[in-house]
């Protein structure tokens, strides 16, 4: 892998993926991947998603929740961190 790709990970250990019910973990990676595939092909992933009041981006998934992401581009390799996810009180 180069440099100039992106990767998605969770920033904080209390958003790890294991404290979330499967079917939220799996719209999580799929919207990620997706933000991550658009971002190596040259679109800013910071101006995907809804804007939040701060740098974040917020990303709604299909099952109702959502999760906000933070582009960190000048790190190597380039990340998008998900430093918080809100799943559908349906699936709690």
């Amino acid at each position: 892998m180069t440099d100039d790709r992106w990767v998605w990970e969770y920033a904080f250990h209390a958003e790890d993926e294991v404290g979330y019910p499967k079917a939220v973990r799996d719209e999580v990676k799929a919207v990620a991947d997706q933000i991550v595939e658009l971002a190596d092909l040259g679109i800013d992933p910071a101006g995907l998603g809804d804007p939040t009041p701060g740098t974040a981006r917020r990303h709604t998934l299909p099952s109702g929740g959502w999760f906000e992401t933070q582009a960190l581009p000048r790190t190597r390799p380039r990340l998008l961190a998900v430093v918080l996810v809100v799943p559908p009180l349906h699936l709690l």
